[in-house]
């Protein structure tokens, strides 16, 4: 009942944020319309997300060889098309990744802590990418970032969390195994729940830096998977004629807008997402015009939902294979 409850009170949400951007023009039923009946539009946004899509199994894949594991890509692609489509169409944002680590922890078992850490790892990479992507692009847009006082917040915002994170990230893997409490935790874990995660969790980490180069590829993957997202939303623009402003700040408006799309607020980010896009669009403007991106953003929300499906057709038909090379358990 509680969470039905708090379910009805998200539908409620995103339907009050889709009336206030239809009734304020942030979002304009005409120009998604008029997206929607455009194939060359569609066809080419679609081959970008399906790119996306697959560039993001290419990460995961590269994360999990990090930590020694070897599944065959085409299982971690069919996982990767799974994923994004539960995702996209059941409410909440975590839904595709308990699928996953679900279905990798069977095919592991006797790795099964590491392999759900992989999932965890690759949602931080992701989220770490688009902070570096959306600072590249406030750098691009300088002359404007200085000149628009929320941009120059959101700047110095992010840059403190694409600095900040490596190193805090550093100081736990450095500084708290000195602790000896934790340390001798670590070495001998209780035979409990928490102490196989710990163990895990060390050996997972131990394992990310001896591999240290994957690590930084996997993120230069991610950064290049969500390029082709941002791609896909400045052709949609293009497409409508609501190229407005520059390229680069498509760099900052998307990523942004993902981020706050992730949020709890309503199903799927539904709105949300819309949302934050259009306003950074404005933002980003050199002149002010009633552009309507949020229209933007859902017509692409819509494409990747399609782009997802054959995720659907992977839960209906799994069949759960075995690898086709051995798996590594610390040695070949």
């Amino acid at each position: 009942m509680v969470n039905g409850f708090w379910m009805v009170v998200r539908l409620l949400v995103a339907g009050g944020i889709i009336w206030f951007l239809l009734s304020h023009g942030k979002l304009d039923l005409t120009l998604f319309l008029d997206g929607s009946l455009h194939f060359d539009i569609l066809f080419v946004a679609l081959l970008f997300n399906l790119i996306l899509i697959s560039i993001g199994a290419i990460r995961w894949r590269i994360l999990l060889i990090s930590q020694q594991i070897d599944l065959p890509f085409s299982w971690i692609h069919a996982m990767t098309y799974l994923t994004i489509c539960f995702n996209l169409f059941i409410p909440g944002s975590v839904g595709g990744d308990a699928f996953r680590m679900a279905y990798v922890a069977k095919q592991l078992p006797e790795r099964r802590g590491v392999a759900i850490l992989t999932v965890f790892a690759d949602r931080v990479i992701g989220l770490y990418g688009l902070l570096c992507l959306c600072l590249v692009g406030l750098l691009l847009n300088g002359s404007l970032v200085f000149s628009v006082t929320p941009l120059l917040i959101m700047t110095l915002s992010v840059a403190a969390l694409v600095v900040g994170i490596p190193v805090l990230l550093l100081f736990f893997l450095f500084f708290l195994p000195r602790i000896p409490r934790l340390r001798a935790y670590v070495q001998s874990p209780p035979a409990n729940r928490m102490g196989r995660m710990v163990a895990a969790l060390a050996e997972t980490l131990r394992l990310f830096m001896a591999a240290k180069g994957l690590v930084l590829l996997a993120l230069l993957v991610s950064v290049v998977g969500q390029a082709m997202g941002v791609f896909s939303l400045a052709w949609i623009a293009k497409g409508l004629d609501r190229m407005v402003i520059p390229l680069e700040g498509f760099f900052v408006a998307a990523p942004l807008a993902w981020i706050a799309n992730v949020l709890p607020i309503s199903p799927g980010g539904l709105g949300v997402g819309e949302a934050a896009f259009d306003q950074l669009c404005h933002w980003l403007q050199p002149v002010e015009t009633a552009a309507g991106f949020g229209s933007i953003f859902l017509i692409n929300r819509i494409v990747q939902m399609v782009a997802s499906l054959p995720g659907l057709g992977v839960y209906i038909l799994l069949r759960q294979p075995k690898p086709s090379t051995s798996l590594h358990s610390g040695q070949k």
